[in-house]
């Protein structure tokens, strides 16, 4: 009967030893999937957006890399300093909102759309804006217009 209690208690504690030294193994880091990639990027745009409609240029800016590149038809900024200069006379504009036409992920580049709704009812269209994303922040940014969209 010892020997009955003995035979189920051992392979339950070298199961239980077993767990408790994997568990203190060290785990390798798993590469983040292509949809992990897809989703990450997709979220920083979006954190980028929000700070956009929140007309606070110190979030905005937040969004990007430090060293983040912005490219708007032939103007470049480089970094959070230049990014904020080139921002600020947007963010002193008047007001305006914005609406996605269209967006999509290709290569690694999220792509967006937008329209802009002025007070006055005034619609512009569009922006076409191409964001590269790392460490869920905005490093590359480029921007054209189409026709008259330019706010």
């Amino acid at each position: 009967s010892d020997f009955r209690m003995m035979s189920r208690i051992v392979p339950c504690l070298s199961g239980l030893a077993l767990a408790l030294g994997a568990a203190a193994l060290p785990v390798a880091a798993q590469e983040p999937t292509p949809a992990d990639q897809k989703a990450a990027a997709a979220a920083a745009v979006q954190r980028h957006f929000d700070a956009y409609r929140s007309w606070d240029l110190d979030r905005f800016v937040a969004t990007f890399d430090p060293n983040a590149v912005v490219v708007v038809d032939a103007l470049t900024a480089n970094g959070h300093a230049e990014i904020r200069a080139f921002s600020a006379s947007n963010f002193a504009a008047e007001p305006h909102t914005i609406r996605v036409v269209e967006s999509g992920m290709s290569e690694g580049l999220v792509f967006v759309k937008v329209a802009y709704t002025f007070s006055d009812g005034r619609e512009r269209c569009c922006s076409n804006s191409y964001y590269a994303v790392e460490n869920g922040k905005v490093s590359m940014l480029t921007v054209s217009w189409t026709g008259d969209a330019r706010p």
